[in-house]
């Protein structure tokens, strides 16, 4: 099982700093999905999902990364 980030808009993989990658095979395996919800809050990433990808059998589960909520907006409440 691997764990990692794609920018849902562009479709790419996270694979280090800076750098993009089109096949998930050559993105970098973050471990956890914890670890990746991490990397993406602290790197103000957007439009991003956690791919977890099982090779056997093969399938992959998509989650969506919401974005943060400005300062003092309670999280789960729809901007006003």
């Amino acid at each position: 099982m691997k764990v990692l980030l794609r920018n849902a808009r562009v479709d790419l993989y996270w694979a280090g700093h800076k750098h993009w990658v089109g096949k998930a095979e050559a993105a970098t395996d973050l471990g956890t999905i914890e670890q990746a919800a991490e990397l993406s809050r602290e790197e103000d990433f957007e439009e991003m999902e956690i791919v977890v990808d099982y090779a056997d059998p093969v399938c992959e589960q998509v989650l969506p990364i919401r974005p943060k909520c400005p300062p003092g907006q309670p999280s789960g409440e729809p901007p006003q």
